[in-house]
């Protein structure tokens, strides 16, 4: 018969060894050196329908059974929507504080949560980050997903990781990191990257210099592909994520597949440029317009979500090496036709081909090697690179060669031409020699025509200024007025008239059909006109004067044989030398300027001149005060193009300009108005006469 005391030592065994299979042993943390994967001793639970929490998983509660672990150092779960939770219990025996960087996920997991939790069940810390957060969100600002902890002496910690993607590859690393051992990697890693990096920068500048210089479709396709590539690699390592749109976790989310469609689009028009498979492959081309059609298509669905983004991640990347393959395919039957083989961009896709086949196979886990996984797609691209950038060089030097036999063969040619002229040339001699005489005599009448011409011009404008009021007469007469008055040619089409009796003073500024010679004499016409309004018909009224102005023009203009339509615009003012301003215009209006302030009264739409609906013009009455300015103008000023834009000076800033000078004195307020002019036109042309006259009360 059995002791009791065997039997308790039975029953304590039993226990023990129950209770050892019911829990999970804590991993000690103490001894990682330099950095070691911890994935293997995890649990792991696929959540398809995203509804458990973590208190659940840190509870075990029913689910316990669903749960499942892996031996890889980063478990593989294929293309997935799902959300992945993963259980780690580790323990820091020692009397010291550990600090570890934790890498968790690939750089291109949408959520990655790193919940810290007591051995009693309480949250000691959650790290959060993913790419569904700006970049600036994370902690530990790196590529990776990179969290900081620190582990108190003698600490036992249970850590929950929650993972979730939007349809892409999903791999789990729990790899704990020695922080100096970390930083050691991540500078030689970054010396190799820039390597990397820098090949592409350097393929980049010197094709698009090339390209410019040659200006040919070829070196646009193949900067456009190598430049999207280079951009789908910076994303897949997360580099693009944290420097070029770290605000923007929509673009980090599908820049991947939105610079991989392009990179294929790229690739595809590229090699049909080059290998030209535009005769003798009828068939291979159809199905080539298919490849690209597919690309196109991709790249449109790229741009959504939900299930049909999702489900773009494996059809992008069997399209890509089916692609490929075809693109092989290509440069066999070309070899075989033109029986030369285009051996660079040949090792050019069987280095893209061998990398991406290891590249797919190590990312399903098909080869466990994270090596390959991170970096045979880029050693690939990088051979690629060097081998089409040996088939550029290949092809360009040819253009060259071309070039150079065409410009031989233009050479020869050139010559035969100037054998021929050469026969000409004593011919030619004789018949220049003729004509040269006869277009220097034409040349001496031209230029005598010329020289009358501009001295009856010159004459022209000395008559004109004659019959203008001078300085005096306008000081005279308008103690405080100012004229700022800019002929475009010698000749000017705008005028300014004064007239003075005993009791009025009339003043007005025209713009007459035209500038130059027939501006003027139109000028002279209305000159002459305004004096006989005032002199021969005694009219007082502005209105009445602009009316009887019309018709004196009319008149002058009116023939059986020939209708005229010229005349002019005008603003005409009448004063009583009291505070009395009559004011009436033709299109032109006049700025009243009073205690500060600029207001406008307009004329009538009609000109002095022949019109279908002519009616009488309008008087405004305007009471002065001290201090106040009338400005009269034509649209030279205003019209005037300059400035930075090339643009007109405008109204309004002609108002503002006016308001700035109100009140100085003449010649400071002309000289300013001329030199903002000047300033405003710069190098631009003149396009119209510019008349100004402001009288201050």
């Amino acid at each position: 018969m059995i002791s009791n005391r065997y039997l308790i030592l039975l029953f304590s065994l039993f226990c023990f060894v129950f209770k050892s299979q019911g829990q999970e042993e804590f991993v000690d943390i103490s001894k990682i050196s330099s950095f070691q994967h911890l994935a293997p001793h995890a649990k792991i639970l696929e959540d398809p329908e995203h509804l458990f929490t973590v208190e659940q998983i840190l509870k075990d509660s029913a689910i316990q059974a669903e749960y499942f672990s892996s031996d890889a150092e980063i478990p593989y779960m294929d293309f997935t929507r799902s959300t992945y939770w993963m259980k780690l219990k580790v323990e820091n025996p020692t009397d010291e504080k550990l600090t570890y960087y934790i890498e968790l996920a690939r750089p291109l997991t949408n959520v990655v949560r790193l919940y810290v939790y007591n051995e009693d069940g309480s949250l000691d810390y959650l790290h959060e980050s993913g790419d569904i957060f700006p970049f600036d969100h994370r902690e530990y600002e790196h590529r990776r997903f990179v969290f900081p902890h620190q582990f108190p002496a003698h600490s036992k910690k249970i850590l929950i990781i929650e993972t979730e993607s939007d349809g892409e590859i999903l791999k789990l690393p729990i790899k704990f990191w020695v922080i100096y051992e970390f930083t050691q990697f991540v500078s030689k890693e970054n010396f190799y990257i820039g390597l990397y990096y820098g090949l592409f920068i350097l393929v980049i500048i010197l094709y698009s210099l090339f390209g410019i210089a040659l200006r040919e479709k070829l070196y646009l396709y193949f900067v456009s592909y190598v430049f999207a590539l280079a951009i789908f690699q910076f994303s897949l390592d997360g580099l693009a994520y944290q420097f070029f749109w770290r605000e923007n976790p929509w673009l980090a989310n599908h820049a991947i597949l939105i610079f991989a469609s392009l990179a294929m689009l790229g690739m595809l028009l590229y090699v049909q440029q080059f290998l030209d498979f535009s005769e003798g492959f009828k068939k291979y081309n159809a199905v080539y317009k298919v490849f690209i059609f597919l690309v196109v298509i991709s790249l449109l669905v790229c741009l959504s979500s939900g299930i049909f983004y999702s489900i773009t991640y494996p059809i992008l990347n069997a399209l890509s090496f089916l692609a490929v393959l075809f693109i092989l395919l290509g440069i066999v039957m070309k070899a075989r036709k033109d029986k030369k083989l285009e051996l660079p961009i040949l090792l050019a896709f069987l280095a893209l081909t061998v990398s991406s086949t290891l590249f797919i196979l190590a990312n399903v886990d098909l080869i466990h090697s994270e090596f390959l996984a991170s970096n045979s797609l880029k050693l690939g691209s990088a051979s690629e690179m060097i081998f089409l950038s040996i088939a550029m060089a290949g092809r360009y030097r040819k253009t060259q060669l071309d070039k150079m036999a065409a410009q031989e063969s233009v050479v020869k040619q050139l010559e035969e031409i100037n054998e021929l002229k050469s026969q000409q040339t004593e011919k030619l001699e004789i018949e220049v020699a003729e004509r040269t005489k006869e277009i220097q005599q034409k040349n001496t009448q031209l230029s005598t025509q010329n020289e009358e011409i501009l001295n009856s011009i010159n004459y022209a404008q000395r008559l004109q200024d004659a019959i203008l009021p001078t300085d005096e007469e306008l000081s005279s007469a308008l103690p405080n007025s100012d004229i700022l008055f800019l002929p475009k040619d010698i000749v000017s089409g705008d005028f300014y008239w004064m007239k003075e009796t005993e009791n009025h003073v009339y003043f007005a500024v025209a713009d007459c059909t035209g500038h130059g010679v027939p501006g003027a004499m139109v000028s002279v016409l209305g000159y002459n006109s305004l004096n006989r309004c005032i002199q021969e018909f005694n009219l007082r009224d502005a209105g009445k004067i602009l009316d009887k102005l019309r018709e004196l023009v009319i008149e002058t203009f009116s023939n059986d044989k020939i209708k005229v339509s010229d005349g002019m615009d005008i603003a005409l003012c009448v004063w009583d030398k009291k505070s009395e301003l009559q004011f009436a215009g033709a299109y032109n209006p006049l700025y009243h300027i009073q205690n500060g302030e600029l207001n406008e009264i307009k004329g009538d739409k009609q000109p002095i001149g022949y019109f279908d609906n002519t009616s009488p013009f309008q008087t405004h009455t305007i009471k002065l005060q001290q201090g106040d300015s009338i400005v009269l103008f034509s649209d030279g000023y205003a019209d005037q193009f300059g400035g930075p834009k090339g643009k007109k000076f405008k109204y309004s800033q002609f108002k503002e300009l006016l308001l700035e000078n109100q009140g100085k004195k003449s010649p400071a307020w002309r000289t300013e108005l001329k030199s903002a002019f000047n300033a405003w036109r710069g190098k631009e042309e003149q396009i119209d006469d510019v008349c100004v006259l402001t009288v201050d009360f």
